[in-house]
């Protein structure tokens, strides 16, 4: 195999089949943070395992289980190499950075004491928090977080929060939901100039920064890094630890098994020396077989273009998103990794993630697993976009322009087009009748107006984002009613919240509903026109499946805006089973 290095982005991204494959061709893929795109001789390198090689390793007396012990340990001596690691028995092989963090958390403070302490920041991912936080309550430790400052940890005043009882100090290196960098350099000086250097151990989660910088663990002064391969162009399946041998030598291990141990009787074993204690079981070995070709494939890349490249990138599309009045960006400009996370008080952001996944934009919507940090910043979730090596300026723009479109398409003060109410489709139903009128006894709802709108005229809209646009003009005709927003009328199912309510009068049922989601009004719309002012059998012979199909929506509507359709199908349902 050639290793060469790139010549051009294009010959570069061409070695990711992925995006050559017909139905990929027009990806702009954007989200990176949660999982890179694999290139080819990574890709081969798994299959050559499989075929070639597959076998267990160590102590094995045959010629595979010694191809397969050779695999292993010269990925071990590359991920060495690629980190700068003193010596191969340095690096741990894990199922994942989660697993490498479990680890050190269980291990590490096993021999700590009661009022002991781990320092934290509360941008960490749920993987650097959550085992810190299983080992506090199993030891009796106390968890110290340092401030923020608009999500970004206050690491100028980490001396403040360093006390005689602090034992580790365990942070993320690059951000994952706004790709802000740590700087490493000055928490090193402090955890040295503070005199406690040797009483705590340091963890760096490099799993976000690995992909965007230049590791050397030598001159981070960290104790320990962790990274996860599948986000650097790796393979799945495999995450790495290293950590300085002495510390290593000292842990004890978590998890027992095979392979981990020198010696066992029936009361007692005594374990390997590192990296065999860490790793017991069988591992994932043609994964970890593949992460040689993953640093091979790094060797081939200039760190230097790479990241000035992604730099340019970053700051086209942040300029893109913040000229939005619409969108909030959280991440910061200088130092980030290419993370851009926006917020908005005008939109569902799950409708902007879905107009964008129709677009053929790969992007995230939810907490990215740092709920902590998403309240510290008085948010739920945020839209995030995070840029790889094999993104390109169009991509950005392809990005920025649907962007564009979907906030064309979706401004609720558009006049709506006037759509005739009969349709073939419902030739089967009655006439519409009126919503019921207020009375003493019976709470008054606001019902949609839905005179102008028809799932005809849904059906007559060739194309799928022309669809999408009429589904969004229904839903600015659902008013917004606080009254039916609480847990009695809320819709279980949805991915976005939703609310129904049902009436009836003289034997017919009128729909009230709410969402925070437009996509989720426009669908809600659509069933409204289909049982509004019907009675309960005409309800109950509606053939709901043959029409969602005959729409496209099978096809169109990712799985959890399909879920909340037929949430709400199923809540009316029930509502009306419960008046034969």
């Amino acid at each position: 195999m050639t290793t060469a290095p790139f010549s051009t982005h294009a010959q570069l991204r061409a070695q990711f089949p992925l995006f050559q494959t017909p139905e990929n061709q027009s990806l702009v893929y954007l989200d990176n943070a949660a999982t890179t795109q694999k290139p080819q001789q990574v890709i081969e390198a798994i299959s050559d395992f499989y075929r070639h090689s597959n076998s267990n390793a160590h102590r094995s007396s045959h010629r595979l289980g010694r191809v397969a012990t050779h695999a292993l340990e010269h990925s071990r001596n590359s991920m060495a190499v690629f980190l700068n690691a003193q010596q191969p028995e340095e690096i741990i092989f894990t199922r994942g950075a989660t697993e490498a963090l479990n680890l050190l958390a269980f291990s590490l403070c096993a021999e700590l004491v009661p009022g002991d302490e781990v320092l934290l920041t509360q941008a960490e991912h749920h993987a650097n928090l959550v085992p810190w936080q299983m080992a506090a309550k199993r030891n009796g430790l106390n968890l110290v977080f340092l401030p923020s400052n608009q999500g970004i940890p206050c690491f100028e005043r980490l001396g403040e929060y360093l006390t005689d009882r602090t034992r580790i100090v365990s942070v993320t290196a690059a951000s994952n939901a706004l790709g802000f960098l740590s700087p490493l350099s000055l928490i090193e000086q402090t955890l040295v100039s503070s005199g406690r250097r040797d009483q705590l151990h340091w963890v760096l989660d490099g799993t976000q920064y690995t992909a965007h910088k230049s590791v050397d663990v030598q001159t981070f002064g960290c104790d320990f890094w962790v990274c996860a391969p599948h986000k650097f162009y790796g393979p799945t399946g495999v995450g790495v630890l290293w950590g300085r041998y002495r510390h290593l030598k000292a842990m004890h291990p978590w998890q027992g098994g095979g392979e981990m141990i020198r010696e066992v009787t029936l009361q007692s074993s005594t374990y390997a020396e590192p990296p065999h204690r860490f790793e017991p079981g069988t591992a994932s070995l043609a994964d970890i077989a593949a992460l040689a070709a993953c640093v091979e494939f790094w060797q081939r890349l200039d760190r230097g273009w790479l990241w000035q490249h992604e730099q340019a990138l970053f700051q086209r599309l942040y300029s893109g998103l913040s000229a939005r009045p619409e969108l909030n960006v959280l991440s910061p400009w200088q130092d980030n990794v290419g993370v851009i996370s926006v917020h908005s008080d005008q939109i569902h952001l799950a409708d902007l993630g879905h107009w964008l996944d129709e677009c053929e934009v790969a992007c995230r919507v939810g907490h990215h697993c740092t709920q902590p940090l998403m309240a510290s910043l008085g948010v739920s979730h945020t839209l995030r976009f995070s840029i790889g090596a094999y993104n390109c300026d169009n991509d950005i723009d392809r990005a920025l322009t649907a962007v564009d479109d979907f906030f064309a398409s979706s401004d609720q003060r558009m006049a709506s087009v006037a759509l005739p109410l009969t349709t073939a489709l419902m030739s089967t139903l009655s006439t519409q009748a009126e919503a019921p009128s207020s009375s003493e006894d019976t709470v008054c709802f606001e019902a949609p107006d839905l005179s102008l709108c028809s799932v005809e005229a849904l059906k007559a809209e060739r194309q799928w984002q022309r669809r999408y646009r009429l589904l969004l003009k229904w839903a600015a005709r659902v008013p917004h009613q606080p009254e039916i927003r609480c847990d009695e009328y809320r819709v279980e199912g949805c991915e976005s919240a939703a609310w129904l309510v049902a009436q009836l009068q003289d034997k017919r049922f009128y729909f009230y509903l709410d969402s925070d989601s437009n996509v989720v009004k426009g669908l809600g719309v659509l069933l409204l026109m289909l049982v509004q002012g019907q009675t309960a059998e005409t309800i109950r012979l509606l053939p709901i499946k043959a029409i969602f199909s005959d729409l496209g929506l099978e096809k169109h509507l990712s799985p959890s805006r399909s879920n909340g359709f037929w949430a709400l199908w199923n809540r009316i349902q029930l509502m009306v089973n419960d008046h034969p």
